[in-house]
């Protein structure tokens, strides 16, 4: 299954065969975005459906590893970012990205279809969440590294 973002609504590309809408999030997507409902990391990676199953434990390192891949690419890693602080505006097209992956699209999707848009939040919040996360073990690991 293909996903994109709802740039046409309605309109599917050849061979797409769901879209997901854009993001639903109220606010600036940053490392210092407040955590509605003070939402753990385990709270989020159980909304996203990663559990203590051994299957859901290594699809939830492959998703983060996607996710730290990205970080670094973008330059989340470098001494000089880390010590000015966290590049807020390169996290958007993470999460973005993040999103269109499994098991977060399939469950945007379904909500989406089921018009839920208390649990679309939940999802979108669990995202953004989890790339936060990524970032901040990213950075204790580097920091552990330099000492």
């Amino acid at each position: 299954m293909q996903y994109v973002f709802m740039q046409n609504a309605g309109v599917l590309a050849p061979g797409q065969t769901d879209q997901l809408p854009p993001s639903s999030l109220q606010g600036a997507i940053s490392m210092h975005r407040t955590n509605p409902g003070g939402q753990a990391i385990s709270d989020h990676k159980l909304n996203m459906g990663f559990t203590q199953v051994e299957a859901q434990k290594k699809m939830y390192t492959e998703w983060r590893n996607c996710a730290k891949n990205q970080l670094i690419a973008r330059g989340f890693a470098s001494a000089g970012r880390m010590a000015k602080g966290f590049p807020d505006a390169d996290l958007l097209p993470i999460c973005t990205g993040m999103r269109t992956l499994h098991p977060a699209c399939d469950l945007i999707v379904s909500v989406v279809a089921a018009n839920d848009m208390h649990r679309l939040d939940e999802l979108e919040e669990a995202v953004v969440g989890l790339v936060n996360h990524s970032c901040w073990k990213l950075n204790e690991k580097i920091t552990k590294a330099k000492w």
